[in-house]
């Protein structure tokens, strides 16, 4: 049902469709809050439905004292307002999406000095040109 919460071991998602062929979810939060090392999956089972994880929530990962790296499923598409803002030890996310979507306002704002971004060879030149735009102006991005 769209608007109803799923969970697995590692974290809550909110079904955004609930298409037979192909339901969608978006991931809310992580399962455990201090967690350093998180993988937002490609897709995830649960109670024998396979779900597609397309996009990421507004404030996901806000505050998180303790995320130092993050690695983005294939299938994101879209990343919400302050998804990791205030994850002051966040030094390396790997976004393997080839289809470069929409990032919130803010998205990596307050996130480490160092922070590095790495994404596939495609879409290189498009994250180059709004990464920076979003909240961590001296984010570094890498292929």
């Amino acid at each position: 049902v769209v608007g109803s919460i799923v969970k697995d071991k590692t974290a809550s998602y909110k079904v955004v469709s609930a298409n037979k062929k192909q339901p969608v979810v978006a991931y809310i939060k992580a399962a455990k809050k201090n967690v350093s090392n998180i993988t937002v999956p490609a897709r995830i089972k649960v109670k024998g439905v396979t779900y597609q994880v397309k996009s990421i929530a507004s404030k996901a990962f806000a505050n998180n004292k303790k995320l130092k790296t993050v690695t983005i499923g294939k299938n994101i598409t879209t990343i919400g307002k302050n998804a990791f803002a205030g994850c002051k030890k966040l030094k390396k996310i790997t976004i393997k999406s080839t289809k470069s979507g929409a990032i919130g306002k803010n998205a990596f704002k307050g996130t480490a000095k160092n922070l590095v971004v790495k994404v596939p060879r495609k879409q290189y030149r498009a994250y180059k040109k709004f990464l920076k735009k979003k909240g961590n102006k001296k984010v570094k991005i890498k292929k």
